[in-house]
């Protein structure tokens, strides 16, 4: 069986994680190989870690040129299916699809008509063409139940759907390149001692809720006035949340830290790890944040529920609720018990069922299923 995934290559969070780790599980099962348009961190780390993949550089995101050379890659590599990853490559593979004999299918990483929040331009424009270019697909893979039903409930039709949980690769993380007390100096971050540490990291985006988080931050402070918070992340948020942090009289005790290439430091540095998202579809953050034994506390939305259990390897709270979610970092601030025992226990759950072998072996088999499908059409 051969596979050829298509993504753009500029992801940077859970998306790059989902595909160089299932890439890297999947070799020595089946030939999976990678095309990005982006000369960016999915293609260069694919490189360094000797996953077969190949650049085909796209000067914008609609430069068509690239549409030739991606039908001779997809015919000249003898590919039994093509996977898609994203929406750029959506678009692309949506035009060449009447003109390719092979099946289509792409994950469903994130809610696409919630990716522009904020972008009145790009909602409009890319949002649009992305649905557009969804349709014309011929299998869908969701990344969690929730995702899964949300696409049902959107016409898309359910004997072409599959739900396959993200995975993580336990060789490639829980380590740390810079200890704690010198990462939080390299940031720019001066905590003594005393100070826990309570942390989100995302792309600053309205969709991503960091704002909720500042809202509950100064009801936190006013019990244990030696918290730190810790922001890290780049995106078009950041002004408009530093002001908020001004606004709120907490600028001295947030610290907006940026993006952060190396995630392991980031959580080796935090005692909590929150994710207060108006949407997310099963996200790498909490898995990877398991894996440093964090007590989280994170909306219950998408596929978080799936994820997290209320009270038994997290806590979960009602999105926008700025409220609910100080209450909850309250409880575990006060109790250093309670923050061991949900860090423990979220930590044995995600490694033993969230796994980039699972996640590569039921790749596999719904690969099978699909040429079987088509065979048996055809």
């Amino acid at each position: 069986m051969k596979v050829l995934h298509v993504t753009s290559g500029g992801d940077t969070g859970g998306g790059k994680s989902h595909i160089l780790g299932l890439l890297a599980a999947l070799q020595g099962k089946i030939h999976a190989h990678l095309l990005c348009f982006l000369d960016g961190p999915v293609y260069r780390e694919a490189v360094e870690r000797e996953i077969p993949a190949r650049l085909l550089p796209q000067e914008r995101r609609y430069d068509l040129s690239v549409l030739k050379k991606l039908r001779r890659v997809i015919e000249a590599g003898g590919y039994d299916l093509v996977h898609s990853h994203g929406s750029r490559s959506n678009f692309l593979l949506a035009l060449l699809k009447r003109r390719l004999s092979l099946p289509i299918l792409t994950t469903i990483h994130s809610d696409y008509e919630l990716d522009f929040l904020g972008n009145i331009y790009k909602q409009l424009l890319y949002t649009n063409l992305n649905k557009l270019a969804l349709r014309s697909f011929d299998y869908y893979i969701a990344v969690s139940d929730n995702f899964r039903d949300m696409l049902i409930s959107r016409g898309f039709p359910p004997q072409r759907l599959y739900r396959v949980y993200n995975g993580l690769d336990l060789s490639q993380v829980g380590k740390p390149s810079r200890d704690k007390e010198d990462f939080l100096r390299q940031m720019g971050v001066a905590v003594n001692s005393q100070s826990l540490l309570v942390g989100t990291m995302g792309r600053l985006h309205p969709v991503k809720g960091q704002g909720v988080l500042l809202e509950a931050v100064p009801r936190v402070l006013a019990a244990f006035p030696q918290t730190h918070f810790l922001i890290a992340g780049a995106g078009s948020e950041k002004k408009n949340l530093i002001r908020q942090a001004q606004r709120l009289g907490v600028a001295d005790k947030v610290h907006f830290i940026g993006y952060v290439a190396q995630p392991d430091n980031y959580f080796n540095a935090v005692d909590i790890n929150v994710l207060p998202s108006k949407s997310e579809s099963f996200p790498y953050v909490l898995l990877e944040g398991a894996l440093y034994r964090l007590a989280t506390v994170a909306s219950a939305v998408g596929g978080i529920p799936e994820l997290i259990v209320d009270g038994e390897n997290g806590f979960l709270v009602t999105p926008g609720d700025s409220g609910e979610l100080a209450d909850r970092l309250l409880c575990l601030l006060r109790d250093e018990g309670l923050r061991r025992r949900l860090g423990q226990n979220f930590y044995t759950h995600v490694r033993d069922n969230f796994s980039t072998e699972k996640l590569a072996t039921d790749h596999v088999a719904i690969y099978g299923e699909i040429l079987a499908d088509v065979t048996g059409r055809g």
